[in-house]
């Protein structure tokens, strides 16, 4: 009974680690990463050298696949961040949880990373072990906390990211920080929880829209009405409905304007519901204003 019991605990275990560790990745290595790099190489180059990431918490493996040129990554997220000195790093069961939804998912989810996640430091650093990069140094941002820097070698680049405990709703944004970041020369939103589309995030939205160069987003990003006449589109995939998500708004104009074009499916797994709906990215290029 005794021996039945250990070998179930075993086995148990066996397939924890086998969800947390290394086929993860080498799954997501040999089937999605290809798909990214070929997307961005073909519709993202010489996009930059700024990319901002709000909302994306400590995700550095998509912005570095699918922007093959930038030179500078701001990640906003809501979780606690310190410099680490000891590579290469070793994930705790929780931290691996979560990056193994990143691959699994292309999303880390919200809920999880606010249980327990003390360092997402860590996690960024893990991700940049795991796609090859080199010559990584990590130090705390002066004048800040709980945000660090890490600059870095990837593809022959020097490279610098950076990471921000940062609330953007409302009654948290600091309007003067964010223009300090200027010029977003592209800004990513992946899964982004419909906060965009949000009252709350109003000021934030705004913000964006005026100073934004190219949006790079899925349905979650800046809602299609607020992009259609201000901006130049370019959509890849095909957007039917919001994936089943708490908050969730669906999109009729964006959905007519997706099936007038008629584009084929993506076979990359970027934002929610991937394999379950179809994936969508648009690409959003601010028009040029005419000169009076």
């Amino acid at each position: 009974m005794k021996s039945n019991l250990l070998r179930w605990i075993y086995l148990i275990g066996l397939s924890i680690n086998i969800l947390f560790a290394g086929p993860l990745f080498d799954n997501f290595k040999a089937k999605q990463q290809p798909n990214l790099v070929e997307f961005g190489n073909k519709y993202l180059k010489n996009v930059g050298p700024h990319v901002f990431y709000p909302f994306g918490g400590p995700d550095v493996t998509y912005p570095l696949l699918m922007f093959p040129d930038f030179e500078t990554l701001t990640l906003m997220g809501l979780e606690p961040a310190q410099p680490v000195d000891d590579f290469p790093v070793e994930l705790d069961n929780q931290s691996l949880s979560n990056l193994s939804s990143l691959y699994k998912r292309s999303f880390f989810i919200t809920d999880q990373m606010a249980s327990g996640v003390r360092n997402v430091t860590t996690i960024i650093l893990k991700q940049l072990e795991n796609l090859g990069a080199t010559n990584i140094a990590v130090k705390a941002i002066d004048g800040k906390s709980n945000a660090v820097q890490l600059t870095f070698t990837y593809n022959d680049k020097q490279r610098l990211i950076r990471y921000y405990k940062s609330g953007l709703d409302n009654d948290q944004i600091n309007l003067e920080f964010l223009a300090s970041l200027k010029p977003f020369d592209a800004v990513l939103f992946k899964a982004a929880s419909y906060l965009p589309h949000q009252k709350k995030f109003k000021t934030f939205r705004n913000f964006m829209l005026e100073n934004a160069n190219i949006f790079v987003q899925d349905s979650t990003g800046i809602p299609f009405e607020f992009l259609k006449d201000r901006f130049t589109l370019d959509l890849h995939g095909q957007y039917l409905m919001p994936y089943k998500f708490p908050g969730g708004f669906e999109q009729l104009s964006f959905k007519a304007y997706s099936e007038s074009l008629n584009k084929p499916a993506l076979n990359v797994c970027f934002g929610y519901g991937c394999r379950k709906v179809p994936t969508n990215i648009l690409i959003a290029r601010k028009k040029e204003v005419a000169s009076l």
